[in-house]
């Protein structure tokens, strides 16, 4: 739990949005039928445990202090998401309204007002350019709710209200199968995916308690979960989901990731180890956000400005020159991203002395 940046995260982080690019721009028979997606629950997870760990140690200084501090406390976690988070995900909605993103110009105030994911869930098919924003708008929603939360639910509760919000998840998946067809994309509800945000809250709260990084117990547990999520996945993809079984498949992701992110907490060593933190998915990890933010808008942008990208001859094998110049101009756009506007501006000048 300390305060640092772990930089074995931060290639975690690198894999995790070169895995949903890949879901995003790769054509199927390239893809196959492995579970990229799962970069997106990745990063609701570590959601969940960083954000709830930040609650966790400011709840524990205020209190210490014997004064009133919730209302500063509240300030500054809003202000920090405020620059960090919400300032390029605006400037993101921009260019991609700007890209001719059609859902967004035709519905503005879900994307401004993150609610998006619930009109999304009601889509026939994905938004070009904008279907990303699922995961933005529940990632904010819970950046409003969750510091009221954590600083003000007595702490004896606290284990049972994030094990309740993991139970929540398969409820609703539930529900939504059984009871509300006209929900395409059940995954994008907010409850739906409370089970990752609960979990890593969970593994916050846990190692606020004292349990180490790296515990064995929840390594156990975490691999299980990991064996079982993909028995789940390899029959859903085959065509015979397991009933009542299929909607837990996602508590079990979530559960894997825990243990990832504790593992990776105490050190990955080893071949593994060195890949996290190769200089190459550093850089590439601590883009991750911007990366996510402009790689679905992009191919929209370089129709503009580089339709030949879109000639049959670049079908085929030669598809990869397309994926290379949507990569390079993602990772240009995410950079900048990273430059100008996710970094504090005191920071910003500190590098540049």
């Amino acid at each position: 739990m300390a305060t640092a940046r772990n930089t074995q995260l931060d290639g975690w982080r690198a894999f995790a949005v070169l895995g949903v690019i890949w879901l995003h721009w790769a054509p199927r028979e390239w893809r196959g039928d492995l579970p990229f997606e799962i970069g997106l629950f990745f990063f609701l997870t570590l959601t969940g445990f960083l954000i709830t760990g930040g609650l966790l140690r400011d709840r524990a200084r205020g209190e210490a202090t014997g004064r009133p501090w919730r209302k500063a406390a509240l300030r500054d976690f809003f202000k920090r998401r405020a620059t960090r988070i919400l300032l390029p995900c605006y400037v993101a909605m921009l260019f991609a309204w700007l890209c001719g993103a059609p859902d967004l110009r035709d519905h503005p105030l879900p994307y401004l007002t993150h609610w998006v994911n619930f009109h999304i869930a009601m889509l026939p098919s994905w938004p070009s350019g904008t279907a990303h924003y699922w995961t933005l708008a529940i990632q904010v929603q819970f950046y409003l709710l969750w510091p009221f939360i954590v600083h003000s639910i007595p702490k004896r509760a606290l284990a049972w209200l994030f094990a309740a919000m993991v139970a929540l998840a398969p409820l609703t998946r539930w529900l939504l199968l059984h009871h509300f067809p006209q929900v395409h994309h059940p995954g994008a509800i907010t409850s739906a995916a409370a089970d990752y945000l609960g979990m890593g809250a969970l593994l916050a709260l846990a190692m606020e308690r004292g349990m180490p990084a790296g515990d064995q117990r929840l390594a156990r547990a975490a691999g299980i979960a990991a064996i079982a999520y993909l028995a789940l996945y390899s029959f859903e993809q085959t065509g015979h989901p397991l009933p009542g079984l299929r909607h837990f498949q996602q508590s079990l992701v979530a559960l894997a990731f825990a243990g990832l992110i504790s593992a990776t907490l105490r050190g990955i060593r080893g071949p593994l180890g060195r890949a996290l933190e190769h200089p190459t998915v550093q850089h590439i990890g601590r883009l991750s956000y911007g990366l996510y933010l402009f790689h679905t808008p992009m191919p929209l942008a370089l129709g503009f400005v580089l339709p030949f990208l879109w000639h049959p001859a670049l079908d085929g094998p030669l598809l990869a020159i397309r994926l290379a110049v949507f990569g390079l101009a993602s990772w240009a756009a995410a950079w900048l991203c990273w430059r100008y506007l996710e970094q504090a501006p005191g920071r910003r000048t500190r590098q540049n002395r």
